[in-house]
């Protein structure tokens, strides 16, 4: 999918909470060394935008953590995306899909690499 990005076949947004996310799984795996050129690497992504913390972004985030019991990281992604008006959410996670799907469509990575 990330080809089909950098492509331009597809456009993609995601939250900064991605490289965060980046960041703690290369730490963890022992390449926190490498951590700052792999996040350089994600911010060269042509046609991936990548959204910051707004206060809209922050009050739906624990709207969602409240209402739908997210976890943090999950519900600032589904923020993100429905303020920046992502057409379709895209994830692995079913729990996750199915907590969102009643406010933004929603798929797996598969489906759209099929498109």
């Amino acid at each position: 999918m990330l080809e089909r990005i950098q492509s331009g076949k597809l456009e993609g947004l995601t939250s900064a909470v991605t490289e965060m996310e980046v960041a703690l799984d290369m730490e963890k795996t022992g390449n926190r060394e490498r951590i700052d050129d792999a996040l350089k690497l994600i911010e060269r992504i042509n046609n991936l935008t990548i959204c910051h913390l707004s206060s809209w972004t922050a009050r739906m985030t624990a709207k969602l953590v409240f209402d739908s019991h997210m976890t943090v990281h999950d519900a600032y992604h589904g923020a993100t995306a429905m303020e920046n008006g992502a057409t379709v959410f895209v994830t692995r996670g079913r729990t996750l899909g199915d907590r969102l799907r009643t406010m933004i469509k929603t798929s797996a990575p598969e489906a759209i690499e099929q498109s």
